[in-house]
This record gives C-alpha cells, sequence and structure tokens, in this order.
C-alpha cells in the first residue's frame, strides 16, 4: 500500500469515526469500512501528534508490554483492544506509560481534544503466544520439552486427510489419541473443528464413531478380514482409504463428546458446537443401547477383558472371544461369546462427556435434553461406584459372569490400572479423588528400585495372558507412562497435593533432558537384574582368513577387499561388549588373520565348520555384513545328528558402515551394536552382537557351521562365546507403544492448568481462572502467557512475591475473571486491592493447603495486590 492511501485512509478513519459519534458510538465501530482496514491491513505506527515508543512499525507487542505514550498536545488518550473494547483512558498533557492488553489483534489509540473529538490516533499490534517463564527457568524448559515431543514425533505440528472432498486436520489418526493429544496442541495449534468434523461426517448410522481413518491399498486388507464381520471397516474414497472401529474398544464415543467440549472451549464458536449436538446425542444414545457396548446387567458401559482402555484382550480371552469358528484375535469380541465386563475408565470418561454436553445443551437452549443427559451422566457414575470402587480405588476389571476364573499370575483385585489417574479430572469428588492420589503415593513407596516412577499403566502387572509386546514391566504390561504422570500431577494440584504435583513435573523434566529434551510416552516400570551367566568364548584361530586391515599381506582377505575402508581400529584380545566377553585373534600373531570371512568372493571362504564338543543356553555371535540385508545362516550341529538352523538378516546383522540396531522396546532385544570406529572413508565403522537362543540347551553342539548367502557379500564373523544362560541384554529403559505427543501433553495439561493455574470457564477464556501455585514451587517470580490460536483467546499473568505481598498483574480476552491464589504455609491475609480498589475476598481449605478467592473482576487490564 502506497503512503498516499495509508494517509486517505488514516483521514478517512478520523472523519467517519467523527461522523458516528467519536466516543460515544465506540460499539458501532465494527463494521464501518474505515475500522475494518484498521483492523486488517492498516500498518502498526504512530500519529502526528501520538507516539508510542518502542516503534509499533518494528515488531508486534506482548500482553503487559509497557507502552510509552507520547503526545503533543494536551488531550485523552483512549485505547481499543483488537475486538474494540476500551481497556485505557486517561488525561494526558505530555506522555504515560500504558499496559497493552484485552483481545489481541491490531489496537487502536486515539487522542482526543479538549471536545471529545478525535484529533489524532496511532495502531499498534497485540500478540500472544502460549509461554511460560520462571526465574530458574526450570518451567519454561519443561514447556519447551513437551512442544519439541509433540510436534517431534512426527516431524510436524499436524496431519492433513482428506474425505469426500473435504480436509481434515489432526495431531494423530486415531480419534483417541488426538483428543487426548489435543490437551496440549490446543494451545499452539490453529485448526481444531476438522478434527472432529472427520468422525461427525463419517458416523455410522446407529451412532458408532470410528476409531481411525487410514490408506487403503488397492487390494484391500487384513483388517477388513478381522473386523468386516460387524461393520466394523467401511471402505470409502473409492477403495483409496478406510474407516476403522477395534470392536473390543469402547472409549470413542466419549471421546468424541470430550473432543467437541474442547474444541469448543479453545474456539469459542457456538454455532459450529450447535452443530455437533445432535451427532454427540447419536454416540451417547450407541454407547447406551448398542448390546457389544451396554452391560443390561449393571447397566454401564462394558468391553472385554482388556489392560484398562487398551485394544486387546489377554490370550485366553482372545480364544473365547472369537468364537469356535474363527481363530483368536485379541481385538475381536463377538456375540454371544465374549466374556465381558465393566472396565471402570470406560464409565467415568462417560459420566465426565455427559456433564460437558449436558452444558453443551444448556448453552444452545435445549434445557430439557441437558436435563436427560445430566440423568443418565449420574446413574452411569452411581452404578459405578457401587460396583467398582474398592475403597481406595477403581477395581481395573468387573466380569459380567462372576463365576468366570482367570489365572493371570497376579491379585487382579490388587491391580490399580492407568484410568484411576484419569478419574481424577473426571468430577468424581474430592474424597475419591484424594484416595486416589495416596494410592499412587503408596505405589511410590513399593514400587522397583529401578523405576522411572509410580505412573504405571497398570501395578502391579500381569504375570501371564499377555506375551508378545506386553511383557511383564513394559507398555501396557506395568510400563510407566507420562499419561498417567500428566494426570496425576493435575489431579494432585487440584486436591490439595501441589507440592505432589511440583514433584512430578519436576521428575519428568529430568527425563525428558535424559532423552534431549524428548520425552518418551513409555518406559520400563522395572529394569531386570543381570542373570547369573557363565561364558565359554571360542576360538577362531584355526578358521580365520580375513585380516582387520584392507591392506594386508598375500594370502590373506583385507577387510572387505576396499583397500583403507576397513576396520583397522578394532579391538584384540579379551574384550567385553554388553557383558559378553570375547576372544578376538590379535592378527601379528596370527599371520594377519584376525576373523572368519564368508563369501562367494575369492579369498574368501563359502562355508566353515567351528568344533565345540559341549551344551550351550545360547551362542553369542560378534559379527557385520556388507551391502546385503542378509548374510547367511548359522547351524548348530547336535552330537544325536540334528541340527538348528538360524539365518542371518534384519534384526540380526547389520552393515558395518554406520551400523544400527532395531530398537525393540516392547521385548528383550536379541542384538546390540558392539562397537564402533572410524576409518580414511567413514567416521562410523563398527560391529554388532547377536544372541542366538538355542532351542535344545539339553543337547550337546558338536560343532557351529558358517554358510554364507553364496553371492560376493562379505559376511565378517570377529568372535563366538557360547553362555548357559538364555540370550540376555540390558533393554532400554524407554518401552514403546504409545504415540509420544499423547503422553506430552497429558503434562501440559498438568502444566497449564494445574502449576501455572490457568482455566477456562467459559469459552476462548471468555470467563477465566487464575489459580497460581507458583508457591509450591518455590518459584517468586512468574510470567506466563496461555493462548488459543483457533480463537485468539488467551490470558497472561506476572506472578511477584517479595515480602508481604504477592502482585499478580493479569489481562487477556476475558469478560470475566476469577483468582483462586494458592497462599504461603501459615499465612494470613491482610487485605486485597485490584486496580488500587479494596475488595472482598475470602480464603478456602483443600486438606492442608489455602487459596485466596477472588471472583467478578472485569477490567481488560488488571492489578491484584495480596498483603500477607
Amino acid at each position: 500500500m502506497t503512503q498516499k492511501k495509508i494517509h486517505e485512509n488514516r483521514r478517512d478513519f478520523l472523519r467517519k469515526f467523527t461522523l458516528l459519534g467519536g466516543m460515544g458510538a465506540a460499539g458501532t465501530l465494527t463494521g464501518s469500512a474505515a475500522v475494518e482496514w484498521l483492523r486488517g491491513s492498516a500498518p502498526e505506527g504512530n500519529g502526528t501528534l501520538v507516539r508510542i515508543d518502542p516503534d509499533p512499525a518494528a515488531a508486534p507487542f506482548a500482553p503487559l508490554d509497557e507502552l510509552q505514550m507520547d503526545v503533543s498536545v494536551p488531550g485523552t488518550l483512549v485505547v481499543f483492544d483488537g475486538k474494540n473494547r476500551e481497556y485505557f483512558r486517561n488525561s494526558v498533557t505530555g506522555g504515560m506509560k500504558v499496559r497493552a492488553g484485552g483481545w489481541p489483534g491490531n489496537h487502536l489509540v486515539i487522542l482526543l481534544d479538549g471536545q471529545d473529538r478525535p484529533a489524532d490516533f496511532a495502531t499498534f499490534r497485540v500478540r500472544a503466544t502460549t509461554s511460560v517463564s520462571d526465574s530458574g527457568g526450570k518451567y519454561s524448559r519443561l514447556l519447551e520439552n513437551l512442544y519439541f515431543t509433540m510436534t517431534n514425533e512426527w516431524e510436524r505440528e499436524a496431519s492433513v486427510v482428506r474425505f469426500n472432498g473435504k480436509y481434515y486436520h489432526s495431531f494423530v489418526g486415531w480419534l483417541r489419541d488426538h483428543v487426548h493429544t489435543m490437551k496440549g496442541m490446543k494451545y499452539f495449534y490453529h485448526e481444531l473443528k476438522t478434527g472432529i468434523e472427520l468422525y461427525a461426517d463419517s458416523q455410522r448410522g446407529d451412532g458408532m464413531i470410528w476409531d481411525n481413518y487410514n490408506k487403503r491399498p488397492p487390494e484391500g486388507d487384513y483388517w477388513e478380514q478381522r473386523f468386516g464381520y460387524g461393520d466394523f471397516v467401511r471402505v470409502v474414497d473409492e477403495g483409496a482409504q478406510e474407516f476403522r472401529r477395534i470392536p473390543v474398544e469402547n472409549d470413542v464415543e466419549y471421546l468424541f463428546i470430550e473432543g467437541i467440549y474442547y474444541t469448543w472451549k479453545a474456539c469459542g464458536d457456538d454455532t459450529w458446537m450447535e452443530r455437533m449436538l445432535d451427532p454427540a446425542l447419536k454416540a451417547l444414545e450407541y454407547s447406551t443401547t448398542d448390546p457389544y457396548r451396554w452391560s443390561e446387567k449393571y447397566r454401564l458401559l462394558k468391553r472385554g477383558y482388556t489392560i484398562d482402555t487398551w485394544d486387546f484382550q489377554n490370550d485366553e480371552d482372545a480364544e473365547i472371544s472369537a468364537g469356535p469358528a474363527l481363530y483368536g484375535d485379541p481385538m475381536v469380541i463377538r456375540l454371544p461369546h465374549t466374556r465381558f465386563g465393566v472396565m471402570f475408565g470406560d464409565n467415568t470418561g462417560m459420566f465426565a462427556s455427559c456433564m460437558y454436553l449436558a452444558e453443551m445443551l444448556e448453552h444452545a437452549g435445549r434445557q430439557e435434553e441437558a436435563g436427560r443427559v445430566r440423568e443418565t451422566g449420574r446413574g452411569i457414575t452411581e452404578r459405578l461406584d457401587a460396583l467398582s470402587w474398592n475403597g481406595r480405588f477403581y477395581t481395573h476389571h468387573v466380569p459380567e459372569d462372576r463365576s468366570i476364573v482367570r489365572d493371570l499370575g497376579v491379585d487382579e483385585p490388587a491391580q490399580v490400572s492407568l484410568s484411576n489417574a484419569y478419574s481424577l479430572n473426571r468430577m468424581i469428588g474430592h474424597d475419591r479423588a484424594v484416595s486416589i492420589i495416596r494410592t499412587y503415593l503408596g505405589i511410590r513407596e513399593k514400587m522397583p528400585s529401578t523405576s522411572p516412577g509410580e505412573w504405571y499403566t497398570i501395578y502391579p502387572p500381569f504375570g501371564k495372558g499377555y506375551g508378545g509386546h506386553n511383557t511383564r514391566w513394559s507398555y501396557m504390561n506395568g510400563g510407566v507412562t507420562t499419561i498417567v504422570a500428566g494426570e496425576l500431577a493435575h489431579g494432585a494440584f487440584e486436591h490439595g497435593f501441589e507440592s505432589y504435583g511440583v514433584d512430578i513435573l519436576d521428575r519428568l523434566l529430568v527425563l525428558s533432558e535424559k532423552t534431549k529434551g524428548f520425552l518418551h510416552c513409555t518406559y520400563r516400570g522395572a529394569m531386570p537384574s543381570p542373570p547369573e551367566r557363565n561364558f565359554t568364548p571360542l576360538s577362531l584361530k584355526e578358521l580365520a582368513n580375513t585380516d582387520f586391515r584392507g591392506n594386508t599381506v598375500k594370502g590373506v582377505a583385507g577387510w572387505t577387499g576396499e583397500g583403507e575402508n576397513d576396520l583397522h581400529q578394532f579391538p584384540t584380545g579379551q574384550q567385553v561388549f554388553h557383558g559378553v566377553p570375547f576372544a578376538i585373534i590379535d592378527p601379528a600373531q596370527n599371520g594377519r588373520k584376525a576373523c572368519l570371512g564368508l563369501s562367494a568372493a575369492e579369498r574368501y571362504t563359502d562355508h566353515a565348520v567351528l568344533k565345540v564338543g559341549r551344551r550351550a543356553a545360547s551362542v553369542y555371535l560378534l559379527h557385520t555384513t556388507g551391502k546385503n540385508y542378509y548374510a547367511g545362516s548359522v547351524s548348530l550341529d547336535y552330537a544325536d545328528g540334528s541340527g538348528h538352523i538360524d539365518h542371518m538378516g534384519p534384526g540380526k546383522v547389520s552393515n558395518w558402515w554406520y551400523p544400527t540396531a532395531p530398537q525393540d522396546r516392547k521385548q528383550t532385544p536379541h542384538m546390540r551394536v558392539a562397537w564402533r570406529g572410524e576409518n580414511r572413508y567413514s567416521r562410523n565403522v563398527g560391529v554388532c552382537l547377536y544372541g542366538l537362543n538355542n532351542p535344545h540347551p539339553e543337547k550337546q553342539i558338536e560343532s557351529i557351521t558358517f554358510r554364507s548367502a553364496g553371492d560376493p557379500n562379505k559376511w565378517m564373523v570377529l568372535g563366538v562365546t557360547l553362555s548357559d544362560q538364555p540370550v540376555y541384554f540390558e533393554p532400554d529403559f524407554i518401552s514403546a507403544g504409545i504415540p509420544d505427543n499423547w503422553g506430552a501433553a497429558a503434562v501440559v495439561y498438568a502444566l497449564v492448568e494445574g502449576l501455572c493455574g490457568v482455566k477456562d470457564h467459559g469459552t476462548a477464556y471468555s470467563h477465566a481462572l487464575l489459580a497460581p501455585r507458583w508457591h509450591a514451587a518455590g518459584e517468586k517470580e512468574a510470567s506466563v502467557t496461555i493462548t488459543y490460536p483457533a480463537s485468539g483467546g488467551y490470558i497472561t499473568y506476572r506472578y511477584h512475591h517479595a515480602g508481604g505481598v504477592i502482585r499478580i498483574d493479569f489481562t487477556g480476552s476475558m469478560e470475566e475473571a476469577d483468582i483462586r491464589l494458592l497462599l504461603p504455609e501459615g499465612a494470613a491475609v491482610s487485605g486485597v486491592r485490584i486496580n488500587g480498589d479494596p475488595v472482598e475476598y475470602r480464603v478456602e481449605t483443600v486438606e492442608q493447603s489455602h487459596y485466596l478467592l477472588v471472583s467478578g473482576i472485569r477490567s481488560p487490564v488488571n492489578r491484584v495486590d495480596v498483603a500477607l
């Protein structure tokens, strides 16, 4: 825009503002062409008579930034926020300080003359971005690490998919994961509605909500075979995509409702919310009537015997659930075969969602339906408490058929599962919440010493029945998850255990910084103790035919035949890798023959036989390969003439350039990178260590036969060691199976609403609660901004505790705000002032904590002083 056009627009604004009635008609500014120019494309800048310092054209201001406003002539300064709300007015002769506040966007400063006529104006932009700053930097780092985790797993903030020509944004391709991740990402991402609309637009006719939306191969896939029996798979977009519902899951409908609610809260769009109400009601009806979902016996939501809210049954129930005509499938439920029971988390989740849905219905004027939904929710929680509450926590699974006896290797009634932490934040009442918090404190006292925290998916874990990737102390069978940590911390802050909430956040920061700022969602619940083992290193001296060096003596193969691109740095003699000893040949003592090279190429051997003559439970190979994925085979030749062959491919051997080992975080690993070095051509060369479990440890191994792949690829065997115990490598302390952004979002939820204490009692922070709990963290100063990019709604405050005064400066998009301030232990309040005026207050006690409460603050920019 030219400078001339800008001046014309400025003159037009002043003229129309005067014609509209000046300051008396401020509310009519919206819709004026001149003001639309101001709000939209007007450049930030100073006027002729009004000057702002720093220069508003240089950069946007943050909320509560202090601006110096100077005038050339006396008058009255009036400042409007991004929604034309007046938030400052004062007489001025030379200059004064003004704190930016109110709605973000273009702010208007008008200078009125002595007759309240506009003499000049200036504009500046206010931008609010979610951030936390504390004097020690601890919680700033935590929020940074959490955002990094939420966006780094998929290397983007969100994914975009298409269905029926419409594009949808989601944080994860599963509704459940998306809704849980939204707890954190709603403070950073602009598009939330379509992530819920995808599942509303595709809702099955009877109200069922799909679990996920995925690409489909042209020939179809296994999911259709598994789930097609109950219309739990639907092919769309001319066969290119498909919706799936994991049949055993029974949390999807309540999470759909929860997702609508929190999207509405962040976006503040009543019209959108009202469009979602009928799909939400249909989802509720489906959950409380469908024979796959609703227990007529208990009049509660039901499911097969899964671990808490997860999507697989134990092995025994999987076999029974599929029916006699089909193979066992842990995700399948079939009537009448499945042995259903009540998992409490489905029901506390549905109770909370009934309350959310009733609130939305009331807001939309549908009072009668709201009443019915509330009654449904109350009935669920009353029946659940009578059935599942054991006085300390909710019992994990209550079978419909009490005569069923399962042997899952654990005292099932003693198990504390993940949804207890979720239930803390689902309106279950203070007394039950306190009991659950104390239960987790008890787990902390008795958990394994190697556990990273008491935040178990289930504790104690199942001893059997959930095999494969659910081995004991991993993933959903006793793994430790940040989901529980975040929900538990949030509940602790809300129910008078603030120091415990802080302690959880502090430990999570330490965990994240062990892995370069990335907070994994699942960790091992206990690290196993290394077994007592005896080893027998075998000598390859008689079989060796290859040097570690590429340039070697005549008649000996030089590593892979690539000259100085070799392994000359590899150590020799008695070496130990990952606890396993090896006898490594010194080529200088063996005619430059250091290892066994297998290949069809010249100077290598196609096969070799290593004499053994003893029993072993496992065999460890120190080896590597060239360019091919398949290296060859190992045969254990038993004395009775039988044998066992193991083929060396991916997961057992790796290339010697930049060697890698699989991240087998759900099971015990059988391969590790043993050693790394460098050469002239590569800064990362190495060998791996593979453990082969002998399927017949009772048999004597007469010999081990190595065979190449029969091609020019080189397979190098540097060492062989026997052990009298099965293969063991110390597992990674990280487990897997849950999207990391889901867990990180739960911690953001605890940080924002718990420690920072910013909660939304309206929509887009129209009615905000500020409940700072910085005293529990020992912090005297903190600055917090929490923003919804989807609407622009935000809250900013600055907390300062010095001497006998706690000061909170705050602003935001709110029309009303309440304060709920955690007081220091033993402190007595002598008075409270807001913007210099004394106000009424009261003090509330929660357990041993005391909170100062002030309600109904309506000014856009405020200073609260609490005298102690």
